[in-house]
């Protein structure tokens, strides 16, 4: 485990294995942990390389309000840290967003785009159930907010199943700083809203994938951005729901696996 530093500024990363960079971004209130099912399967063949987020983990806790340009610069200084002129990139919900933001402003930088369990051009009804949250978190703090969360993101046998996995997960979020935490809940819920318009500029080989029963990174949300961008690829895994990653890591790790595969051999 490392830290990128610039001036008095740093960014906390791991990194593992060797080959093409595989680069992994979480979602909102996280961090870099939650990549441990494809941080080690995945280091079997690549370079893979996991972080946080600004006001997250153990990067550091800028005063909000945050931008999406915030986390795109962040991301461009560790690459350019690491030595790393082009990767694969990988965004998990929040951390979708942040990749899409980068791949329309940085797309001689990558590779690959998969964009996972991420929020597109949401409805009005959607709008106002995420900003309702924004407004819990705002009066009541984060921790009311939890568990709702945990019941979204996994399904309940795997819930009965995992304990202790999904306690790490209840433990990351109960440790967040609170104003950190608002200020990436806020950005969370308003920038599908200025991602939308630019989503057809994206012209790198994408890969977009949600679960079945993701109630927030709905299948139809994919389905959108699968049509917005020119070329894309759309998977929906049944019987999911939001935390791909961890419940359906192997499908998950053997999808990206493949898709950098076909993708490299066109």
């Amino acid at each position: 485990m490392s830290e990128a530093k610039y001036g008095h500024r740093h960014i906390f990363y791991e990194e593992k294995g060797e080959g093409e960079p595989i680069v992994f971004i979480h979602g909102v209130g996280l961090d870099h942990t939650m990549w441990h099912g494809q941080l080690d399967e995945l280091a079997k063949y690549y370079r893979v390389i996991v972080y946080d987020m600004i006001g997250h983990g153990r990067s550091e806790q800028l005063p909000g309000p945050y931008s999406l340009s915030q986390f795109v610069e962040q991301l461009s200084i560790l690459l350019d840290y690491l030595n790393i002129k082009e990767c694969h990139l990988v965004g998990f919900s929040m951390g979708g967003m942040v990749a899409q933001s980068f791949a329309i402003k940085n797309k001689t930088k990558l590779k690959t785009l998969t964009i996972m369990s991420a929020v597109a051009n949401r409805t009005d009804e959607q709008r106002s159930a995420i900003l309702k949250r924004v407004n819990e978190v705002k009066t009541n703090g984060a921790a009311s907010t939890i568990e709702p969360a945990i019941q979204r993101w996994f399904n309940h046998g795997f819930l009965g199943a995992n304990e202790e996995a999904v306690n790490e997960i209840r433990t990351r979020l109960q440790k967040n700083n609170s104003a950190s935490y608002l200020a990436a809940y806020t950005l969370f819920a308003t920038a599908d809203k200025e991602l939308w318009p630019q989503l057809d500029q994206i012209d790198v080989p994408t890969l977009i994938v949600t679960g079945e029963y993701d109630v927030g990174s709905t299948p139809d949300m994919s389905r959108q951005m699968h049509e917005k961008i020119k070329g894309s690829e759309l998977r929906i895994v049944p019987d999911m729901r939001h935390m791909l990653p961890m419940e359906g890591a192997e499908i998950i790790n053997e999808m990206i696996l493949s898709f950098i595969k076909k993708s490299s051999s066109s």
